[in-house]
C-alpha cells in the first residue's frame, strides 16, 4: 500500500515536471506586406562605340564603329491588274459549285487541288432507273437478328422467323451475321427463282453508305459519308469482286441469262431472264458495285452493296491472260442450258457427282443434294432421302436436268441418256413416236395414246418437251421416292 502511494506521488510531480518544460506559444506577428517603391531610372549615357571587353584599345587610336550590313532586295515588281470580277487561276468565288468530273475522273476541290474533294463520278452515284419488277422485300430489324445451334446445326433467326440454316457451317454462319450486322438493313430483297442468286440490304428504301462515299441525301454529292443510312465496311464477307457499272449488263451465256461486265460473270440465273433484268436494274438504281460472297467453296450467301470508289479508270485492254480468265469462268459455269439438237439450249443443267451425294435437312425436308444444287425433296422420311442417294449413284448420274415449267426431270450420263435403271424404282415404259401434246382439262399435257405422262403449260412448251424426250432417246419415266415426294427421271432402256 505504501508503495503504490509513493508511486502516485512520483507520476504526479512528473507529470508538472514534463508540463512546465513546454515554452509557451509566442504571439505572431502579423506580416505587413511591402510596398514596392518605384526604381529610380537608370541614368542615360551618351550613345558610344561598342568595345570588346577582351580588347584594350591602343592609347591615342580612334575606334571606328562597325558598318551596318545592307541586304540588297530584288527590284518590286509591280503586279498586273485583273478586270472586275475576275478571280486569280486555281481559285472560285464563295458558293461557287464545284464542275462536276468526267466519267474516269477525280474531283477537285474548291482551289483546284486534285484529290482533295469528293468523288464526283456519276458512274459510282445511284440512278433513276426503275425497276422492271416488284421488289421481294423482306422486313427485318438487325437488332432481333442471332445465330442459333438447332439439333446440331446453325441458323439466323429474326426473331421468331428462322432466316437461314447453315448445316454444320459454323464459320459461315458466324460471318453471315456479321454481314447483317455490318449492313444493318431495315428490308431484305432477293433475286432468284427458284432459291435466291442474290440479295442486298435495303435502310428505308435506299442502299446501306459506304465509308467514303457521299451521302444519299445529298443531292450534290458532297456531304457526309454517313448522310442516309449506317457506314458497310464489308465485314464477314469471304471474297469481294468489283462491278464495272459502265459495262455491267444481262447476256445470255451457255443456254443461261447472266449478269456480266468487260471483267467478270456475276451471276448466273438458269433459264430466267427476267431475273437477270431485275438484278441490273437493282445494281444502277442503288449504286452497288460489289459482289460479296460468304463461304468457302460453295458460298452459302452471295449479296450486293455499294463499295468507296476512287475514280473508274480508262477503260484498257487487260491483255490476253484476262480473257483466258474470263472464258475460265464461262467454260466452269455449273448451272446451264441443256443442248438439244435442233433446237438449242432449253431448261437448265447441273454437273452431278455421284460419289459426293449429299443426305442432309432442308427446313423440315430431307433432301438429296449435290454442293448446293437440290436433287429432290422426300419430306420427313431420311430412310427415302438416303435410298435415292444410292439410286443415283448405281446410275452413275454426271448432269441433273430441269425444263418446263410442270418441273420435268431428269438425268444423264456423260451428255447421254442413262441405261441402267435400278429394278427396284417405279416407272412406266412408253413410246417416243407416240407422244403428242393436247389440252388435258385446263391445262396441256404430253400424253401416250391419250394417257397423261406429264405436264406443260403451253402447246409451244410441250413440242419443246418431245424434241427433248425424242432428241436424247428416252423411253421410260421413272420415279424415286415414296408415296408423292421424291423426283421424277427420265431415262432409256438397253
Amino acid at each position: 500500500m505504501r508503495r503504490r502511494l509513493f508511486l502516485a506521488k512520483c507520476g504526479l510531480v512528473l507529470g508538472v515536471g514534463s508540463a512546465a518544460a513546454q515554452l509557451p506559444p509566442f504571439p505572431q506577428t502579423p506580416v505587413t506586406p511591402a510596398t514596392t517603391q518605384p526604381r529610380p531610372p537608370f541614368p542615360q549615357f551618351p550613345q558610344g562605340p561598342v568595345v570588346p571587353a577582351s580588347a584594350s584599345p591602343a592609347p591615342n587610336v580612334p575606334v571606328q564603329p562597325a558598318a551596318p550590313v545592307m541586304r540588297t532586295q530584288p527590284p518590286f515588281q509591280p503586279g498586273v491588274a485583273l478586270p472586275p470580277g475576275t478571280l486569280p487561276p486555281g481559285f472560285s468565288a464563295p458558293g461557287a459549285a464545284t464542275p462536276p468530273a468526267l466519267p474516269g475522273q477525280v474531283g477537285q476541290n474548291p482551289n483546284g487541288n486534285p484529290g482533295l474533294g469528293q468523288n464526283l463520278n456519276p458512274i459510282a452515284q445511284p440512278q433513276e432507273v426503275p425497276l422492271p419488277y416488284p421488289e421481294a422485300k423482306t422486313p427485318i430489324n438487325v437488332r432481333d437478328v442471332t445465330l442459333k445451334r438447332v439439333s446440331g446445326g446453325w441458323q439466323l433467326w429474326s426473331g421468331f422467323k428462322m432466316v437461314r440454316d447453315f448445316g454444320d457451317r459454323e464459320l459461315d454462319a458466324r460471318n453471315a451475321l456479321r454481314v447483317y450486322k455490318d449492313l444493318r438493313p431495315t428490308e431484305w430483297v432477293t433475286i432468284g427463282t427458284p432459291r435466291p442468286v442474290v440479295e442486298y440490304a435495303l435502310v428505308d428504301g435506299k442502299s446501306p453508305v459506304t465509308l467514303g462515299m457521299p451521302g444519299r441525301d445529298d443531292a450534290a454529292g458532297g456531304g457526309g459519308a454517313t448522310t442516309g443510312g449506317p457506314v458497310v465496311t464489308g465485314a464477314g464477307a469471304t471474297n469481294i469482286v468489283p462491278i464495272d457499272l459502265r459495262t455491267v449488263r444481262v447476256e445470255a451465256v451457255r443456254g443461261v441469262w447472266c449478269v456480266r461486265d468487260d471483267d467478270n460473270l456475276h451471276f448466273n440465273f438458269g433459264p430466267v431472264r427476267a431475273d437477270a433484268e431485275q438484278a441490273v436494274a437493282a445494281i444502277r438504281r442503288y449504286g452497288f458495285n460489289r459482289v460479296g460472297t460468304v463461304g468457302q467453296g460453295v458460298p452459302v450467301m452471295t449479296y450486293l452493296f455499294a463499295g468507296s470508289e476512287e475514280a473508274m479508270p480508262a477503260k484498257a485492254d487487260k491483255g490476253p491472260l484476262a480473257r483466258v480468265a474470263l472464258q475460265a469462268q464461262i467454260d466452269g459455269l455449273t448451272r446451264v442450258g441443256i443442248p438439244v439438237a435442233g433446237v438449242g439450249f432449253v431448261g437448265e443443267m447441273t454437273p452431278v457427282d455421284s460419289r459426293k451425294l449429299d443426305v442432309r435437312k432442308d427446313g423440315g425436308d430431307w433432301v438429296v443434294a449435290s454442293g448446293a444444287e437440290v436433287l429432290g425433296r422426300f419430306g420427313p422420311s431420311e430412310w427415302a432421302a438416303r435410298d435415292a442417294a444410292r439410286a443415283m449413284g448405281d446410275m452413275r448420274v454426271t448432269e441433273f436436268c430441269k425444263v418446263g415449267s410442270g418441273g420435268l426431270t431428269f438425268f444423264l450420263v456423260n451428255g447421254k441418256a442413262p441405261t441402267r435403271v435400278p429394278f427396284n424404282l417405279r416407272g412406266r415404259r412408253f413410246d417416243p413416236a407416240a407422244l403428242k401434246v393436247q389440252p388435258f382439262g385446263n391445262r396441256f399435257a404430253v400424253t401416250e395414246n391419250g394417257r397423261h405422262l406429264f405436264d406443260c403449260a403451253t402447246a409451244e412448251e410441250g413440242e419443246t418437251l418431245l424434241r427433248v424426250v425424242k432428241g436424247y432417246g428416252f423411253d421410260q419415266l421413272g420415279f424415286i421416292g415414296s408415296g408423292k415426294v421424291g423426283v421424277q427421271f427420265l431415262a432409256k432402256a438397253q
